[in-house]
């Protein structure tokens, strides 16, 4: 397991860094050791990275952004509970002099051959591996009506014989109801036009109850895998699916998540794309920094 660095960090400096990305440099401005949909893994110091930095949009004041730190926390404390391994990852905060608070998590560089889809790209395909069989039964363990698991095979590190989670920048934890997340969701809806907001709001709820049971959150796993071009690998992870949550989890299902999501992806990015434009042609800024693709539009290996 590795460490996290001692040395501090000026959050001021990589606020900065990441603003002059938003307005002018673009993605390829700063240096990036990866992104998914909701948000980008930045290398810091940019010069000679020594850690990982990921940032949330910024919450409308401190309090709001300690009620989501609060809520990283309890998520970190369901994993532990459940025997499921934590990348190291230090929450940091700041608050800005527009009274927005910006929330980092910092965490190490992870060693890339270590995470579960190189891993497998790298492999021989067999039910029989064992960071499969990992990543399922953590599953059984973690999801419930109000906790959501991401865990397709891109958040996790596997050293041969254990599976770490490194993904927190969005806790699937619903409220009791399960009709709405558990902190402020306006940090994230504030990327797109206000007319969309309360139609996103519910479909990305709805996305969320996916993951609430281990079965959805696996076949989505396995859905992820289809999108990484590791076909040779479904058979065998729906095999020891099935086998460890005596389920009947088929292909067509997966590949039915997949086609809704490659719909919904590439055309959420483009609602944010449109927001960005606005703000910016309007004098106003615009809070995140966008990749050129999703995940969905990207050529894998």
């Amino acid at each position: 397991m590795s460490e996290l660095p001692d040395s501090a960090i000026d959050l001021h400096e990589v606020e900065a860094a990441i603003a002059a990305a938003i307005r002018g440099g673009g993605i390829n401005s700063v240096r990036l050791l990866g992104h998914g949909e909701i948000s980008i893994v930045l290398a810091w110091p940019q010069a000679d990275p020594s850690v990982a930095l990921k940032r949330v949009p910024p919450f409308r004041n401190a309090a709001e952004a300690q009620r989501y730190v609060d809520v990283c926390h309890g998520f970190f404390d369901t994993l532990r509970a459940a025997n499921v391994a934590i990348w190291p990852t230090e929450l940091l905060t700041l608050v800005r002099t527009d009274g927005k608070a910006v929330v980092y998590h910092r965490q190490p560089i992870a060693d890339t051959t270590q995470l579960g889809s190189n891993v497998l790209r790298n492999a021989t395909p067999t039910e029989s591996h064992a960071m499969l069989g990992a990543i399922a039964d953590a599953a059984s363990r973690v999801c419930s009506p109000t906790v959501g698991f991401d865990v397709q095979v891109a958040n996790w590190l596997w050293d041969g014989t254990t599976a770490t989670q490194i993904d927190f920048t969005s806790p699937f934890t619903l409220t009791s109801n399960r009709k709405d997340i558990t902190y402020d969701s306006h940090a994230f809806l504030q990327e797109y036009p206000l007319v969309v907001r309360p139609y996103l709001k519910r479909e990305l709820t709805k996305l969320i109850q996916r993951y609430t049971t281990a079965e959805g959150a696996l076949a989505d796993m396995v859905s992820n895998m289809l999108k990484e071009g590791l076909d040779d690998w479904v058979d065998p992870a729906i095999a020891t699916i099935n086998q460890r949550l005596g389920t009947s989890l088929r292909r067509e299902t997966a590949q039915a998540m997949l086609d809704e999501d490659r719909a919904f992806m590439p055309m959420v990015l483009k609602l944010k794309k449109s927001q960005r434009w606005w703000l910016h042609h309007t004098g106003r800024n615009y809070e995140a920094l966008l990749p050129d693709e999703t995940t969905y539009d990207r050529a894998w290996p």
